[in-house]
């Protein structure tokens, strides 16, 4: 900020003069600039401009009584006098009848320092530029007002951010002047308005949403939680050393945030983006936070965990919430056709074969940006809002599934496993080849256990995927046991009985390689209970805790099976 308040340097001044001097003779210049036509009369500064409207009287007086800052600083500088320095700037004089005198007694207000700093900014700056910035029938530009805000200036409409003009062009000696049939709002960001750092702006009807009151969620402060402040060391100016504490002291402090969260989900607090947020009201959120944040629940009895678990259940239950409430509105290609949020990938798209993080026809009905309730414009883009929760769970319940021939599987001595292809036709009579384990033993018995890890709380369906050995006359038997680790304690099943081995569930491999063959793992070994219903998660934990055990047991001890993958896919209910 000290930069507003330094003596232009005579090189500068010559600079401006020149400027000056050459619009004047330029035809762009007249054909934009009003000059006074009696010739009686001088152009003035802008500060002496605005002082001889009469309609101004309230401005004038505002800039007169709030002074500048220079960082924290309150210096013996007042935007009046900054008006009638030689910089060169334009400035677009507010209308007095859009502003109540409530309003116009704040920003005349001189009472704490707060009020000057605020008053300056949220006010006078918003209304201030440097550079020349005149208004043509073709004028089409983004100015970046002192305040840090970003505005559209449309010659087409005769508009700035949507206000029109009374006057344009009226040309001072330090700059350009235009008169506005109305002001122009200070906008928060995205970030300060869902973080509470700035509510002065209201929605399309005139409300303001808080997102830091709820007792569970709180949206907002959990966003800011992972602000941090630091100085900026190349754009700050470094004065003396403090003797006392023996650290720099700063001439202008400049302050970088950063955000952990942001960095993943998008930049909404930097003022030259373009966003589209989609948050139901705060209501709404609260109430689906604590449907959601059931999923995250961690186990009471891990001694580990316990300290841990709230801290991990509100970060991964409000990570997840936020998956796909954030667009930015510059990456996207055909925005009536279809949007994707922040977290879209292609490679995860060709990957994963799913369509998470895209949204088709968001403007038709039943689109994502449909049927909004309100809506609230911020200085770097707008929050829709909506009265209801316009997500799947899906998004954050995923299918975990283990690769057989990547995962960490635990084997019997004796066994020998190794990656192979598998062949394998399908309805359509064509010939596929998958990855797959190749479990062996000369025993007549082994054992592969799985640790799965990242389940949720809630029902599952558990499926192993295997490959019949083409050239085999003896069919296997396979057995599968299912145990979850609770807490510390010894092993016991999924449910929390104390019980020795579970139910064997029998599958028996044939002779015959045709296709892929899933095989639903029933509950206690019975297929007609296929359901599996944790009592609480392990996700981002560390270990898993649900083992799957898979026997084999034969007569013949020169059998080989293929196994693809294991699943455990979440139950939609």
């Amino acid at each position: 900020m000290n930069k507003y308040f330094k003596l232009i340097t005579k090189s500068v001044l010559a600079l401006a003069s020149v400027m000056i001097a050459v619009s004047c003779e330029s035809d762009t210049w007249k054909d934009h600039y009003s000059v006074k036509s009696d010739g009686n009369e001088s152009i003035a500064s802008l500060a002496e401009t605005i002082d001889r409207i009469p309609e101004a009287k309230n401005f004038v007086e505002a800039l007169k009584s709030t002074y500048m800052y220079n960082g924290n600083k309150k210096t013996s500088l007042t935007y009046w006098d900054f008006l009638n320095d030689n910089q060169f700037l334009t400035v677009w004089l507010p209308d007095n009848s859009t502003i109540t005198d409530a309003e116009w007694d704040e920003y005349k207000s001189t009472a704490d320092d707060k009020d000057h700093k605020k008053v300056g900014t949220e006010f006078i700056l918003n209304h201030i530029a440097r550079f020349s910035h005149p208004v043509g029938s073709d004028t089409k530009e983004r100015i970046k007002m002192l305040s840090g805000k970003t505005y559209g200036s449309i010659g087409k409409t005769q508009e700035l951010d949507g206000v029109g003009y009374i006057e344009k062009n009226i040309r001072c000696t330090n700059g350009i002047l235009h008169k506005l049939n109305g002001r122009i709002h200070y906008r928060p960001n995205l970030y300060d308005y869902i973080t509470g750092a700035s509510s002065t702006n209201s929605s399309i009807l005139d409300k303001v949403y808080n997102y830091n009151t709820q007792r569970n969620g709180e949206l907002g402060t959990w966003i800011a939680n992972f602000s941090k402040e630091e100085i900026d060391e190349e754009r700050s100016i470094k004065g003396d050393i403090n003797e006392e504490t023996g650290e720099a002291e700063y001439i202008d402090k400049v302050i970088r945030r950063s955000n952990e969260i942001l960095k993943k989900y998008g930049f909404i607090d930097v003022e030259d983006s373009d966003y589209i947020v989609v948050l139901p009201v705060p209501e709404k959120w609260d109430s689906v936070y604590n449907s959601v944040k059931s999923y995250f629940t961690y186990d009471s009895t891990d001694k580990v965990l316990i300290p841990v678990a709230d801290s991990l259940q509100k970060y991964w239950s409000n990570a997840s919430m936020i998956t796909d409430v954030f667009f930015n509105r510059k990456l996207q290609k055909n925005i009536l056709d279809y949007v994707r949020s922040t977290q879209y990938s292609k490679l995860d798209r060709i990957r994963d074969k799913n369509n998470f993080h895209e949204f088709s026809k968001p403007y038709e009905p039943g689109g994502l940006f449909y049927n909004i309730v309100d809506s609230v414009k911020c200085s770097n883009g707008v929050i829709y809002i909506k009265d209801s929760w316009p997500y799947s769970d899906s998004v954050f319940r995923r299918t975990i599934k283990i690769e057989a021939e990547d995962g960490d599987g635990s084997e019997s001595e004796g066994m020998v496993t190794r990656k192979r292809y598998a062949k394998y036709m399908d309805s359509d009579s064509s010939q596929h080849s998958v990855a797959v384990l190749d479990l062996f033993s000369r025993a007549t018995s082994w054992t592969l256990t799985y640790r799965i890890k990242n389940n949720l709380r809630g029902k599952y369906r558990l499926k192993a995927v295997f490959y019949r050995y083409e050239e085999s006359d003896n069919p296997q038997n396979i057995n599968f046991d299912l145990k979850y680790l609770w807490g510390d304690r010894d092993q016991v099943l999924w449910n929390g009985n104390k019980q020795g081995q579970s139910r064997k569930q029998t599958y028996t491999v044939g002779k015959t390689l045709l296709k892929p063959d899933t095989v639903l793992i029933g509950v206690g070994g019975r297929k007609d209970n296929e359901v599996y219903d944790f009592g609480c998660g392990n996700y981002e934990s560390g270990k898993g805790k649900i083992n799957l055990t898979i026997r084999c047991s034969s007569k013949a001890n020169e059998e080989h099976v293929y196994l693809d993958c294991i699943i455990l896919e979440p139950v939609f209910e």
